[in-house]
């Protein structure tokens, strides 16, 4: 390692580093690719490609630690009790029997067959806002497209949809819990409970009254067979809602934020959206990876750019900082909407690689093409901040500017 001075020591907490990120994760990968930070009593971090490609790979990797079936910081109350039932903080035998279970859901509903609502919905979002030809994006179209669609196909009510999304930026401290202080985890508990209240309350309404949506589905395949236990389902069923909107939110904006930044690049998708709509997409999940980082328990020391990490100790790996790595990506700071070989890592990997990707997919396909169809150009006339969480990844702000092509 050259330069110890330049080195940060990694801090989720930290206000000037969260407003830094890619800064932050250049210098770790330059000077120190493997940190062990004293966060939670010590984990390691781990920011380069090849690395976290590698250790991703790992059949043997644990989402608990070794010995236990819980998160620690979160014993003793409801948030508990959804960390038990989440399929992606589950290892076999209980991840598989769970994800098996959401895949057979989702195939029985099908993804192909969504494009047709996800166009309605996100011309129903371009209408609204056209005459007035300036949108916030972030609550006008990128929120709006996945929570309709997502929740449209789960059949929550409408009515009911602006609350969930009030619990969920407190629900995914879950994901991470030594991360936050106490207040932290008292408000993940009061979310999860809010949700366990919410979500068992449809359950069972959806027991007495079926429905042609994915919540039916999932109860029923429950019935038939495969054994999921009522916390389990409630989890299931709060994974594939808070998946399905908040990280392809995280990305619609991206997408915005980079092509209002980079205006050829727009000049670009609009000459061709059929064509390049499509690879437009890899590049914003890369760019802004909306789920920042994942970790794992490794049964078995690993070396990892010559330092040895002890079995059994936390380790985190950014995606967000993988995603930008030199080594892999030329330029990586700046969006090519055609960039060669984009094998990014934002959907993380192995068995636990994200089981919406081909949703989330479609819904920014679909809406980068209409957009690009509809809009002449477009400016960011403001700041544009971001939510203060260094693990999912959104703006929460984009004012836009445009010229339709109508005018």
């Amino acid at each position: 390692m050259s330069d110890a001075s330049a080195v940060p020591v990694f801090d989720p907490n930290d206000p000037a580093q969260l407003g830094d990120l890619l800064g932050t994760y250049r210098r770790l990968r330059q000077h120190a690719p493997v940190q062990h930070t004293p966060i939670a009593g010590g984990t390691w971090l781990v920011t380069r490609f090849d690395d976290i490609r590698t250790l991703l790979r790992d059949t043997d990797a644990l989402m608990k630690p070794p010995g236990t079936d819980h998160g620690a910081p979160l014993a003793g109350g409801p948030a508990e009790r959804i960390y038990r039932g989440l399929m992606v903080l589950n290892d076999p035998p209980v991840h598989t029997r769970i994800r098996r279970l959401a895949e057979a859901a989702l195939t029985r509903k099908g993804v192909a067959g969504m494009r047709e609502r996800i166009e309605t919905v996100v011309d129903e979002a371009l209408d609204a806002v056209e005459a007035r030809a300036e949108m916030e994006a972030v609550t006008e179209l990128a929120f709006v497209v996945p929570l309709r669609v997502i929740c449209g196909f789960l059949g929550i009510p409408a009515a009911d949809r602006m609350r969930l999304l009030e619990w969920t930026p407190d629900f995914f401290r879950i994901f991470l819990p030594a991360a936050n202080d106490a207040e932290g985890i008292a408000a993940c508990h009061r979310a999860c409970q809010n949700y366990i209240d919410y979500i068992s309350e449809l359950i069972a309404y959806r027991r007495a009254h079926p429905a042609d949506d994915l919540f039916t589905a999932l109860i029923q395949a429950e019935e038939i067979g495969q054994r999921l236990s009522p916390d389990e389902l409630v989890s299931t069923v709060l994974s594939l809602l808070t998946g399905g909107f908040d990280t392809t939110m995280g990305m619609i904006a991206a997408g915005l934020y980079t092509l209002g930044r980079q205006p050829d690049q727009f000049e670009r998708l609009r000459a061709d959206p059929a064509r390049l709509a499509t690879p437009a997409v890899e590049e914003f999940i890369r760019w802004e990876s909306p789920v920042g980082m994942t970790f794992r328990h490794f049964q078995q020391d690993q070396i990892v750019a010559g330092t040895r990490i002890p079995a059994g100790e936390p380790v985190w790996m950014s995606l967000l900082s993988a995603n930008h790595d030199e080594a892999r990506f030329d330029d990586p700071d700046r969006i090519d909407l055609e960039r060669p070989n984009n094998q990014h890592l934002a959907f993380g990997g192995f068995r636990h690689f994200c089981i919406g990707n081909n949703l989330a997919r479609l819904e920014g396909v679909v809406t980068f093409e209409r957009l690009a169809k509809r809009w002449r150009s477009f400016e960011i006339p403001g700041d544009a901040p971001r939510r203060a969480n260094f693990q999912f990844r959104s703006m929460s702000a984009l004012p836009l500017r445009f010229v339709p092509v109508s005018r």
